[in-house]
């Protein structure tokens, strides 16, 4: 085991984002990386593993670890900041925007507006 790995991993997990319904000013305090996949248990059937991204981000003047899915379309949260990278010279880090998050009543869906 990679305690140090496993150290810093355990030091996040108190401090991830899971945004209520609502608007959000955030600044990224990093770029886009990978993470580790979330990984969907299903009885009877082979696991479902699910490529993750994270940003590192400040909200409400708090420092917390963001964490979604890597969609496959630019409509996605992962998409959306691949987009908002690209339109500021292929950078994320220092870029302020604001996370609009609207629920179905199964699911978020988040809006990311400069």
């Amino acid at each position: 085991m990679n305690y140090d790995q496993e150290f810093k991993r355990l030091q996040e997990g108190g401090n991830y984002w899971k945004p209520k319904v609502g608007q959000f000013k955030v600044k990224a305090l990093s770029e886009l990386e990978d993470t580790e996949p979330y990984i969907k248990k299903r009885e009877g059937q082979a696991d479902e593993v699910n490529p993750q991204s994270k940003v590192k981000i400040s909200v409400n003047g708090e420092e917390k670890l963001w964490t979604f899915g890597k969609g496959a379309t630019l409509a996605s949260t992962y998409g959306q900041l691949v987009d908002l990278a690209m339109k500021r010279n292929g950078k994320l880090i220092d870029t302020e925007f604001t996370v609009a998050v609207k629920n179905d009543g199964k699911k978020n869906d988040y809006t990311i507006v400069i």
